[in-house]
Parts: C-alpha cells; sequence; structure tokens
C-alpha cells in the first residue's frame, strides 16, 4: 500500500517561541527629498539642463548636481 506525502508525519504539539527581542530600527538621517521632495526634483532638472547645456559630458554628474544645487537651495 503507498503512503502519501506527508502521511508519517506526527503532529507537532509543543511549538517553539523565539525568544528573541525585536530591535527597533534606527531613524535614517533627513535627506534633501525626505525634507523638501520639490527640491530635489527641481534639482535634478536643473542638473540634467547643464548637462545637455555643457554637451552631455560623461562622468560629470556629481559636479551638475553640486551646482544645481547651489544654484536652487538656500545657502545655509
Amino acid at each position: 500500500m503507498a503512503k502519501t506525502p506527508g502521511a508519517a508525519r506526527k503532529p507537532n504539539n509543543q511549538l517553539k517561541r523565539s525568544t528573541a527581542v525585536p530591535v527597533a530600527a534606527a531613524p535614517a538621517a533627513p535627506t534633501i527629498e525626505a525634507a523638501n521632495p520639490v527640491d530635489e526634483n527641481r534639482i535634478r532638472v536643473r542638473a540634467y539642463n547643464i548637462w545637455i547645456a555643457e554637451g552631455c559630458p560623461h562622468g560629470q554628474d556629481a559636479a551638475h548636481w553640486r551646482r544645481a544645487s547651489q544654484e536652487l537651495l538656500p545657502a545655509q
């Protein structure tokens, strides 16, 4: 007589409970997008326009982002 899969299993009446205590995650550092999402989008568009105006140079994304940020965000 053929047994079906799982037929030989015995019920587990003694479930093990985890003794681990959940740890709260540290709060994330504030970012431009968390502080003001409109500013981040404006910076992205301005950086893209700077990139286009400079002839689409490769590897200048950080400089374009920095320049756009300086132009659009108030000095701190």
